[in-house]
C-alpha cells in the first residue's frame, strides 16, 4: 500500500464501527458497521486498519483540528506565540484561563482517545486474520509494533498535557459498561506503559522504507520519542542512550538538510532530517481531507489575506533577528521562520518586484515557517500540503547535545551544536564555554532559533523547571494569569467527571 493513500483508507474506517456486540449493533440496520468476523480477513484488511492508526494522527483534517493540536495545544502557552483575540478557546490557553470545558482540551482528549481505540482495534486483531505465511507472518509483526508505537504516542502526549491520572485502555472497546466507568491510572502506570511499549517495538520495526513508504515510523523513531520522554522525565542519562541510536546512522540514514529551509516547504519531505513528521499532501479530490490549514491561520492578512491567528512575541522575534551568519546577514533560520523586512524574505505571495512595504507596517513581524506554497502542490493555497514536523534529527542532535553537556562532556557537546550552527552558517560557539553556560546557550537561543513553532518550547521550559520565571521575563502576554502549581498541565474534561465524578482533577482546577 502506498503511503500517500493512508487518509483515504482513514477516512474510509473512521466512518465505520468495528464492534463484536451484534445485539446492539446490527450490521442489517447498520451497513456501516463491521464486525470483527467480517473485516479482518486479508493483508489488506491489516493495512487499512493499520492506516486508521496513522489517520489519527491528523486528527479530523476538517477546519482546524490539526492546528488546534500542533500549533495551539503545543505552542500557545509558551513564550514563542502570542495570539490575535478571535477563537475564544484558543485564546483562553494563550492566556492561561483555560477551564475543564475548553473545547479544544475536550478534543483533543477525545481524539487521542479516538486514536488508542483504533491501534487496540489492531492489536486485537491483526493476530487473528488467517494465515501462516512467512510475509504474513512478518508484516503482522511489523504492524503490531507500528501500531504499539502509535498508541504510546497517543498517551505521550496524554501524559504531557493531562498528567498520570488519565484512564488505560489496552484492548478494543466493544461497549461494555465497565469501559464508560474506568478508574484512573495509578502513578507510575503510563509511565512503565509509555516506557515498556517504546523499548520493545524498536526490535520489530524497520530501520527505514523505500520511498513510496516514507512517512511510517521506524525503530528510530521509537528510539527518538523514548528519549524526548526521558528528556521530560530528567532521565538524560536514559536519553543519551536512545538518541546514541540516532546519532551512529549519521550518513547512512540521518543527515541535516542542506538548505534549512527544505524541511518545511513541503518538496522534501520524510527527509535524511525526518523522523517522525505528519502526513498530508493537500489532496481534496473525492472528498478527501489532505491538507492542514496551518498556512491560512498563520499567514498575515494583508497581501495573503489569511487568518493571522497567531504571532511571534517580542521576544521570539528579538532572538531570531539576533540570529545572525558570519557575515552579518539573517541566518536561514530567522529568513524562513519570520515574516520581516528584510530583502532576503521573500514569502510566497510577494509578487516579483515588490518587497516587505508593499504588503506590510514598518515593524511588523509574522510567522514564516508553515506560511508556504508551491504552485500545482493543491489546488489553493490554502489547503496546505506540507508535512509538520515532529522531530527532527537536529532536535536529536540538541537533545544529546544537553545529556553530555549535563554529565560534564561539554567540549562534545558545543562540537554538536555547531554542526546545528554550521549548517546556517552561524558563528561557532567557543570551546571554552563553561557547563552552565552551554545550558543556558540551549535554553534561550539555540533551541528556540532552531525549532521554532515546531511543539518544543512549552515542553521544553516544563522540563527544565522554569516555567514562570521564563514566561515573566520574556514578557509573556497574560503571564500575571499563571500558576505553576496549575497550568503546567491541562485540566481533565469537565464531560470526564459527569461519568465518573470520583476522578481526581488536576491540581487547582474544578471538576
Amino acid at each position: 500500500m502506498k503511503f500517500k493513500n493512508i487518509l483515504l483508507y482513514a477516512a474510509l474506517l473512521s466512518g465505520m464501527s468495528f464492534s463484536s456486540c451484534t445485539d446492539f449493533l446490527d450490521e442489517d440496520s447498520n451497513p456501516n458497521a463491521l464486525s470483527p468476523s467480517i473485516f479482518w480477513k486479508s493483508e489488506g484488511d491489516i493495512m487499512k486498519g493499520l492506516t486508521s492508526v496513522y489517520g489519527a494522527l491528523q486528527p479530523n483534517a476538517s477546519w482546524a483540528i490539526p492546528f488546534e493540536r500542533y500549533i495551539v495545544i503545543d505552542g500557545y502557552r509558551s513564550d514563542e506565540i502570542t495570539h490575535r483575540d478571535d477563537v475564544t478557546s484558543w485564546m483562553n490557553i494563550s492566556s492561561f484561563n483555560v477551564e475543564p470545558t475548553n473545547s479544544v482540551v475536550k478534543t483533543e482528549w477525545t481524539n487521542l482517545y479516538k486514536g488508542i481505540n483504533y491501534a487496540n482495534q489492531c492489536l486485537t486483531n491483526i493476530p487473528t486474520v488467517p494465515g501462516d505465511s512467512e510475509s504474513l507472518n512478518a508484516l503482522k509483526k511489523q504492524s503490531i509494533a507500528e501500531a504499539r508505537f502509535l498508541r504510546a504516542y497517543f498517551y505521550y502526549r496524554l501524559y504531557v498535557n493531562f498528567g498520570e491520572r488519565v484512564p488505560i485502555y489496552k484492548e478494543a472497546l466493544v461497549g461494555t459498561d465497565e469501559e464508560f466507568y474506568p478508574p484512573q491510572a495509578n502513578p507510575g502506570e503510563l509511565v512503565s506503559l509509555i516506557e515498556t511499549e517504546l523499548k520493545e517495538v524498536q526490535s520489530d520495526l524497520p530501520e527505514s522504507y523505500e520511498e513510496s513508504e516514507k512517512g511510517r515510523v521506524t525503530r528510530y523513531t521509537a528510539a527518538a520519542l523514548l528519549g524526548k520522554f526521558y528528556m521530560f522525565r530528567k532521565e538524560l542519562s536514559k536519553a543519551e542512550v536512545e538518541f546514541k541510536k540516532i546519532i551512529d546512522k549519521e550518513g547512512s540514514l540521518f543527515g541535516l538538510m542542506e538548505n534549512w529551509a527544505d524541511n518545511f516547504d513541503g518538496m522534501h519531505k520524510n527527509n535524511k532530517e525526518s523522523l517522525f513528521e505528519i502526513q498530508f499532501t493537500g489532496d481534496r479530490s473525492g472528498g478527501q481531507y489532505e491538507y492542514n490549514l496551518f498556512t491560512v491561520h498563520l499567514g498575515p492578512m494583508a497581501g495573503l489575506d489569511a487568518y493571522e491567528e497567531a504571532y511571534p512575541t517580542d521576544w521570539m522575534c528579538q532572538t531570531l533577528l539576533a540570529d545572525k551568519t558570519i557575515d552579518g546577514k539573517s541566518s536561514d533560520r530567522a529568513l524562513h521562520t519570520l515574516i520581516f523586512d528584510d530583502p532576503e524574505c521573500r514569502p510566497f505571495y510577494y509578487e516579483n518586484g515588490k518587497s516587505f512595504k508593499d504588503y506590510h507596517k514598518e515593524g511588523e513581524i509574522f510567522w514564516h515557517k508553515y506560511v508556504t506554497y508551491t504552485e500545482g502542490m493543491s489546488d489553493y493555497w490554502d489547503y496546505s500540503f506540507f508535512n509538520v514536523s515532529v522531530i527532527r534529527y537536529a532536535d536529536v542532535l540538541l537533545l544529546y547535545a544537553e545529556c553530555l553537556n549535563d554529565k560534564g562532556e561539554t567540549t562534545e557537546a558545543i562540537n554538536i551544536i555547531n554542526k546545528v550552527r554550521a549548517r546556517v552558517n552561524v558563528p561557532a560557539l567557543p570551546l571554552t564555554m563553561g557547563k552552565a553556560e552551554v545550558l543556558k546557550h540551549l535554553q534561550d537561543k539555540e533551541r528556540p532559533c532552531e525549532l521554532a513553532l515546531e511543539g518544543s518550547r512549552w515542553y521544553d521550559l516544563v522540563r527544565w523547571g522554569i516555567v514562570e520565571e521564563t514566561l515573566k521575563a520574556h514578557n509573556k502576554p497574560f503571564v500575571e494569569n499563571y500558576v505553576d502549581t496549575k497550568h503546567q498541565l491541562f485540566p481533565i474534561p469537565h464531560s470526564e467527571f459527569l461519568l465518573n465524578p470520583d476522578w481526581e482533577q488536576n491540581p487547582n482546577y474544578s471538576k
